[in-house]
This record gives structure tokens, C-alpha cells and sequence, in this order.
């Protein structure tokens, strides 16, 4: 092997591997039980994974307070010595603060092709850009697994990647695609659309590897060369947020940040790549990871993301993974045009039944304890073991922050500094566009608004039982604990082994860890202490004897 060979195998295998180990390695089960598999019936899954991991960079520092996509000084969408428009959301924010809850109103969203979605998810070009796939099958080879079912080149990729050819003819490998963040192994099985709890972002390859990448494309194919200029927006793009893809322990997810970090080098409007960053968001561990939320809740929710921010047309919202390598609008419009497909293939997404025997009688008296304890911000629904006729309700309440108690900074970053939600609303997920689905089927035109209140949106409880570790940051190991607050641990540790769920509680097994404790893999402990991480608040049930939390929580697991 020649020394440049043997040099780009290196930097492939610390760069990418990780990437692909955490996106679409089968968590382990125990020794003594059998390999997990996808699970009967199933088309297709997503392992646990990352929704925009990418080679590491370096960071580019730039003025605090610079507005993201324009020049210094400068808000989104005014012109030099011209007063902004006020942001949107002041109202809504003054009635939150006002009234301590607001119900969010679902617009309408679009009908497409679910089966022509899930093509897409599979084979679709949604991530925008990647590596050469000549660069790829060289010195990162391919999977033999297929674990998605896919035909032709791409059943040779893992689960996160896609094969596909950009607008100039050269087919890349791209990733990692949204899919690794919301499928996830649950008792030794595939689940598709729950989020992801085996996320590592808690460690980084070092930042100069993705520079000896880039090096090699360059130097192999030429800088003119169509191979380049296909690499070179998702080489960039990559630099740019690798900073941002951090978290201060495995099983939490930074894709929040990594959006952050890739709009500032991108004009809002053309998504043209800038010259330098035009706004800095707070890096690790002051910017924030969070739990991911599963996707079967879709179909209910009126806004998107824990704080209620992504309002208007999902399907906009849904493709903001392209922002790390997009090249044009044109590219954009092209690529929205398919998620109408998408988002109908997410709304058949079901969530799985619970897999033990349910004590109904103790389930209906936790039904009753529900409907007054928790049923006015979470809604009603019909149990596994009722009748089909059981209508369901679901609020879409925002509650804010002092109500609700949990952990405030994830939504405070939001709002005390919304230069993101600016960038989003002024720029081309902003706009009215007249697409041709909204044509198609006389609906508004397609527009997001990112609204940052200081609040968190009660969430559907459809298969809560599934979607450990609970609260947006994941900070609350077991569904039993949140039901009990003085039962949650301050420092734990699972073994992120996905065959040991805990049915009973309801969620991960775990170690609480002692203060200086030593362990021998730190990054899998959970620390409450840290800024943004606690498990506070959210203690409607603290009020509950003993019988009647068990009686909930038999409910729950119903659901």
C-alpha cells in the first residue's frame, strides 16, 4: 500500500467510521441472547443513528450577535440602515407568558404517495451532497447487511447513507440522512420512527482529518473536475458544523445545533455558501443536545420540535437536514418537491404495542387518574385494550415554562437569541411558495414560521411506553420516574445494550453513580448537574399514592 493510500484509509477510518458505527451498528445484546433482527413485517429500518454526523472540521470564529446569512450589522430581511420588521412571535409570546398556555393550531399539510415516500427516505438525494461514491467503495468499502431491504448499489450502504447522483451527473454517497436519528433497536428489535437512543456524539475524531479528505478529492479528480464541485458543498458544509456535533454523553442528540451551525454560512435566500460565518451559536457544552422525538406523533402535532418553534408546512420543516450541503434553491425547491410523499409515508407510521400482558383492570382505574391528572395538556386516547369506538383528543398545548417546570435552557437558547428563528423566517423556508402540490390540491402556499417561545409542547403519549429516556433532554431514565420525581437519579448509567428494556418501569436499566464515582466508561453516565440536563420539574403525579402511580402507569403502557 503506498503511503498516500495507506494515509487516506487512515482518515477515512477515523473519520467515517465512527460516523457509520453510530449511526447504523445494531446496539449489542447480552452474550447469552441471540443477535437482534428486523422485525417481521417490517420494509424497512433505520438502526440508531445521527441525523447529520458528518467529518470533522475546523471552527470559524466571527463578531457575536452577527446575524446569520447577511453582512454585520445587518438583521435578516432589511437593508443596510433600514429597521428590521418586528419578529412574529411577540405576541403569541406576551399571551404565554400571559395565560401560561396556548393551544397551537395544525395547519393544513399535503397529501402525496406513501409508498413513493418511503423510495425516497431509502434512495432520495434529501442530504444534498457527499463523497464521490469511487472514493467511498475505495476506502471505506461496502455492507453486505442490507438491513433496509434496498435494491441495486444501495444495499451495499449502511442504513444512514444514500447512493445517489447529484445535478451533475456524479453519484455520491450521502449522510448521514435523517433516518439514522428516528428508527432505533428496542428489546433486540428494529423500531421505525422511534427515536434514536444510542446516539454518541459524546467524542470526536480530530478536527485536521476532514482537511486530508478534502485534500485527496481535490488532488485525485482535479479542482475543476465535476467530482470536486459535487464534494466540495458537503466538504464545507461538514467543516462547518463538525464543532456543533458534540454532546457531553452518549445517547443525546445535537442535530438542533449542527442546523445552527450550517445556516451561518449560508445566505437564507439562495443558500449561496459565504465567506465567512455570520453568526456564532453557542458550542458545546453551552449549546445543547436533546432526546429525539419519535415519529409516529407526527400525524397529531400542530408544530414541530419540543419548544412548538416549527410552525406552518412540515414538509419544509421536515428537509432542513439539506442545510449542511445544499447548493442552490433550485436544489431546494427540487428536493422539497418529494416531501409531501415523505410526510404521507410518516403519517401510517404506528407505534408498537406493548409486548406483555396488560392487567386491564388495573389499567382502568389508571385511565380514570389519567383523565384527571394528565389528560388536559396530553389528551385522551383508547387503550390497546378498548374498543375502536373510543374517540381520541389531542390539545396541542404550549405550556410554558414556569407551569411546566422541566429544564428551561433548551428553550431559552431559542428565544433569548433568535437569530435562527430570523434566518428560518426570512429566508427560503420563509416564503410563500406557490409549490406545485399546493397547487395541486388549493392549499396556502408552502411556508414555515419558527415561533421561539419560552415553553414546551405536551406531547401525544401514543406508545410512551417505547421512548425512553424521557423529557426533550433525556434526562429521566424511566416512564415510572417521571411519574415520581423524588425516584430520579441525579447521576445514572445504562449499558446501552438494547435487549435489556425495562418493561416493567418502563425504561432503560440503569446505575445510579455516586458523585466522583469511578466508572469505566464516563461518557455513558448521565449528569443532571449539568446546565440544560436536569430532570426537574413536571411533577403532576408527585401528588399520587403509591396505588394509584401504578395504576398510571399501567395505563400508560396501554396506550
Amino acid at each position: 500500500m503506498s503511503p498516500l493510500k495507506h494515509l487516506i484509509v487512515c482518515v477515512l477510518c477515523v473519520v467515517l467510521t465512527p460516523l457509520i458505527s453510530a449511526c447504523d451498528d445494531e446496539p449489542k445484546p447480552a452474550p447469552s441472547e441471540p443477535e437482534a433482527g428486523v422485525p417481521a413485517g417490517a420494509e424497512a429500518g433505520i438502526p440508531a443513528g445521527v441525523e447529520a454526523g458528518i467529518p470533522a472540521g475546523v471552527e470559524a470564529g466571527v463578531p457575536a450577535g452577527v446575524e446569520a446569512g447577511v453582512p454585520a450589522g445587518v438583521e435578516a430581511g432589511a437593508e443596510a440602515g433600514e429597521t428590521p420588521p418586528p419578529d412574529p412571535w411577540l405576541e403569541e409570546a406576551e399571551r404565554l407568558e400571559r395565560e401560561g398556555q396556548i393551544a397551537l393550531t395544525r395547519e393544513p399539510q399535503p397529501t402525496g404517495d406513501p409508498e413513493e415516500g418511503l423510495r425516497y427516505l431509502l434512495y432520495g438525494d434529501y442530504v444534498a451532497g457527499g463523497i464521490p461514491v469511487e472514493v467511498y467503495e475505495r476506502f471505506v468499502g461496502f455492507d453486505e447487511r442490507n438491513v433496509l431491504n434496498r435494491e441495486g448499489p444501495s444495499a451495499q450502504l449502511p442504513p444512514s447513507f444514500n447512493l445517489f447522483e447529484m445535478p451533475n451527473g456524479v453519484e455520491v454517497v450521502g449522510g448521514v440522512t435523517c433516518l439514522g436519528c428516528h428508527s432505533s433497536y428496542l428489546n433486540g428489535e428494529l423500531v421505525i420512527g422511534l427515536g434514536n437512543a444510542f446516539s454518541q456524539f459524546a467524542e470526536q475524531p480530530p478536527s485536521f482529518l476532514s482537511g486530508l479528505l478534502e485534500t485527496y478529492v481535490r488532488n485525485t479528480y482535479g479542482a475543476e473536475s465535476p467530482e470536486w464541485l459535487a464534494f466540495q458543498e458537503f466538504s464545507r458544509g461538514s467543516a462547518r458544523v463538525a464543532p456543533y456535533a458534540k454532546a457531553p454523553f452518549r445517547g443525546v442528540n445535537p442535530a438542533f445545533l449542527i442546523e445552527a451551525g450550517a445556516i451561518t454560512q449560508r445566505d437564507p435566500v439562495t443558500f449561496a455558501w459565504l465567506d465567512e460565518p455570520q453568526a456564532e451559536p453557542p458550542l458545546p457544552p453551552r449549546g445543547l443536545s436533546s432526546d429525539v422525538p419519535p415519529w409516529w406523533h407526527l400525524k397529531k402535532k400542530a408544530a414541530l420540535y419540543y419548544n412548538g418553534m416549527g410552525r406552518g408546512r412540515f414538509t419544509k420543516m421536515l428537509m432542513q437536514i439539506s442545510v449542511v450541503a445544499i447548493q442552490s434553491r433550485e436544489q431546494a425547491e427540487d428536493i422539497h418537491s418529494r416531501f409531501p410523499d415523505l410526510l404521507a409515508w410518516l403519517q401510517t407510521l404506528e407505534p408498537p404495542v406493548y409486548p406483555e400482558p396488560i392487567n386491564e383492570a388495573l389499567a382502568t382505574q389508571g385511565k380514570g387518574v389519567f383523565e384527571q391528572t394528565c389528560a388536559r395538556c396530553h389528551g385522551t386516547y383508547r387503550a390497546s385494550f378498548e374498543p375502536e369506538s373510543v374517540e381520541e383528543t389531542y390539545p396541542n398545548l404550549l405550556i410554558s415554562l414556569a407551569q411546566v417546570g422541566t429544564d428551561p435552557q433548551y428553550a431559552l437558547q431559542s428565544s433569548e437569541d433568535p437569530w435562527l428563528s430570523r434566518w428560518l423566517n426570512r429566508g427560503w423556508y420563509g416564503e410563500a411558495l406557490n409549490d406545485e402540490r399546493s397547487l395541486e390540491q388549493d392549499l396556502p402556499p408552502a411556508q414555515m414560521q419558527a415561533y421561539p417561545l419560552e415553553g414546551y409542547v405536551a406531547p401525544p403519549l401514543d406508545g410512551v411506553w417505547a421512548t425512553a429516556p424521557y423529557f426533550h433532554n433525556g434526562s429521566v431514565p424511566t416512564l415510572a420516574a417521571v411519574l415520581n420525581s423524588a425516584t430520579r437519579p441525579t447521576r445514572w448509567m445504562r449499558d446501552f445494550n438494547s435487549s435489556t428494556y425495562d418493561m416493567s418501569a418502563a425504561g432503560w436499566p440503569h446505575e445510579v453513580i455516586e458523585e466522583g464515582q469511578s466508572v469505566e466508561d464516563p461518557l455513558s453516565v448521565y449528569d443532571t448537574t449539568l446546565e440544560g440536563y436536569s430532570a426537574q420539574g413536571h411533577t403532576f403525579a408527585d401528588h399520587l399514592s403509591a396505588e394509584e402511580r401504578e395504576a398510571l402507569l399501567a395505563y400508560l403502557k396501554a396506550l
